[in-house]
């Protein structure tokens, strides 16, 4: 029953990702006659248009994003078909490495064609970077925040079952100095 369910969010995550990314791609083919011969395909700190060159760059956010979804993809295929994660880890433990792996690659699957689409959507309307208010960098580094969090997971499940309120404290440190991370890194580049 788990393993269905897994499979259903699966090919849904995978139609999502890929749908997006092919409606813009069949609008942008279906515009494409109508750009000037040079847009804005580059988006500066600011979320606007910091580069304008050929048009034909505009199939940019589609080659990136078709690329990290098909990568994504490959992985999740590779994790979902492997015999064992590890011959040391019980069964158990077993199916939640592969149930968190396949969630860290499955959401940022999801981010990274989400990202392109929005990114193909304002070049096709040469329009600026909507990045719900965050920096266009800083927006494209929030996919890193799922990799330790995976992390963390697998190691409290698996080997530190027996120290729970260590896990937890580290947990807590972890998540404050990424935020002094990002803090630090906005206030740099400013």
């Amino acid at each position: 029953q788990a393993m269905k369910k897994r499979s259903i969010i699966r090919i849904a995550v995978n139609i999502l990702s890929f749908g997006m990314l092919f409606f813009y791609f069949v609008y942008m083919l279906r515009v494409y006659g109508d750009f000037p011969e040079e847009i804005g395909i580059h988006f500066g700190e600011d979320n606007e248009f910091d580069v304008y060159d050929s048009k034909w760059l505009a199939f940019f956010p589609f080659m990136a994003g078709f690329g990290l979804t098909i990568v994504f993809t490959i992985g999740d295929i590779a994790v979902s078909r492997a015999k064992c994660i590890s011959k040391k880890l019980s069964e158990d433990d077993d199916n939640f490495v592969r149930k968190v792996l396949l969630a860290a690659l499955g959401s940022m699957k999801l981010f990274w064609a989400v990202f392109y689409s929005i990114w193909a959507h304002c070049v096709i309307h040469q329009t600026r970077m909507f990045t719900f208010g965050i920096p266009v960098r800083d927006f494209q580094g929030l996919p890193l925040f799922i990799i330790p969090w995976a992390f963390i997971a697998i190691d409290s499940k698996v080997r530190l079952k027996k120290s729970k309120r260590y896990i937890i404290i580290g947990e807590i440190i972890l998540t404050v100095f990424m935020i002094i991370g990002i803090i630090i890194g906005t206030k740099l580049r400013k």
